[in-house]
């Protein structure tokens, strides 16, 4: 009977042995948590992060200081010429105080997009009063002829800096920077006549019949005054000055006034940049700041929309999409293969 309990033990041990070393074996192949398969969530993150530092280092260096508050002073700018006023107040929505204009400018070569944009207004239930400020007669016969006399306005010619293309302009072409420009000089114009501008780029589509009230609800919804809701580039740092709705104040029309005066030193310089510039020396403080930036999610730019499609994993429906960081043809496409391409 000794033997066979020797020989059981035996076997006992021996199986043991070959456990504790499969543990061990396996313990070593086996990833430890942090180099587990990261969830949805933390790639998104990463890839946010990632993104951000790459459009970061897209914008140029600008040797050009802003205007000083102790240099600055407001033009003497008041009404606009009678004809022009007729029209713009004929497209005003008014809330309170504020004389709101949907606005956009564009050229004969930003036909089709300005025709897209308006009929993604139309699906929007916001196609009754807008006004698009037009830089070559072209693009006012091609709106006239569209139907849409009433809401285009030739740029009275003496409100430029300079000669601007009527061709389409792709984005850091030569022509491209000049017509970034001129919806500045358009906007701050508009300011000084009182009016609240809801500046729109034209490649951008409308998807939200409740934006115009939310925008409204937004402009009032906080304790210090918001005099602008700016559209963002990057999360919480960079703005997008595609989008925006602007209040007729001293510090708006100052951050037009010292972004065209950087423009019109740095001719390479775009709007954007130029503002962005002009923003980082200002008060941007959540609390107290007359600034508030708009949610990435629901006003995203074209990586964001197009290319990471963050709302689509976030189940969240865009109030517009900006079809931004496209060349060429590839705005139309995009907007075609995600539905919003409507002419």
């Amino acid at each position: 009977m000794e033997r066979p309990s020797r020989n059981k033990a035996l076997t006992m041990l021996l199986v043991s042995t070959f456990l504790i070393s499969l543990i061990v074996l396996l313990s070593k192949l086996t990833p430890t948590q942090s180099l587990l398969p990261m969830s949805s969530k933390e790639n998104n993150n990463i890839a946010i992060q990632d993104k951000s530092t790459e459009e970061e280092e897209e914008q140029v260096e600008i040797s050009t200081k802003p205007v000083s508050d102790k240099e600055w002073k407001p033009k003497s700018w008041g009404h606009l010429d009678s004809e022009l006023e007729k029209v713009v107040n004929a497209n005003l929505r008014v809330s309170g105080k504020d004389r709101i204009l949907l606005t956009a400018v564009a050229n004969s070569g930003m036909a089709d997009y300005t025709l897209n944009w308006i009929a993604s207004l139309k699906k929007c239930g916001l196609d009754k009063k807008f006004l698009v400020f037009a830089i070559d007669q072209e693009m006012v016969d091609i709106m006239t002829k569209a139907g849409y006399g009433r809401r285009v306005a030739l740029i009275p010619s003496d409100w430029f800096h300079k000669e601007l293309s009527g061709g389409f302009e792709e984005w850091q072409s030569d022509g491209y920077t000049p017509i970034t420009h001129s919806k500045t000089l358009v906007v701050e114009r508009l300011l000084y006549a009182g009016i609240t501008v809801w500046f729109s780029d034209v490649d951008i589509v409308f998807t939200s019949s409740s934006i115009y009230d939310y925008l409204v609800m937004k402009l009032n919804s906080r304790k210090a005054r918001t005099e602008v809701l700016f559209s963002q580039e990057t999360e919480q740092n960079l703005i997008n000055s595609g989008f925006y709705l602007m209040r007729p104040t001293l510090l708006n029309k100052r951050i037009l006034d010292s972004s065209i005066y950087i423009q019109d030193r740095e001719p390479k310089v775009t709007q954007q940049q130029a503002m962005n510039r002009v923003l980082n020396d200002l008060n941007l403080n959540f609390r107290t700041s007359q600034i508030a930036l708009l949610d990435l999610i629901l006003f995203p730019q074209g990586r964001f929309y197009f290319d990471r499609q963050i709302p689509t994993k976030y189940n969240m429906t865009p109030m517009i999409v900006h079809a931004n960081y496209r060349k060429g043809d590839n705005k139309k496409k995009d907007l075609q293969k995600f539905g919003l391409w409507y002419i």
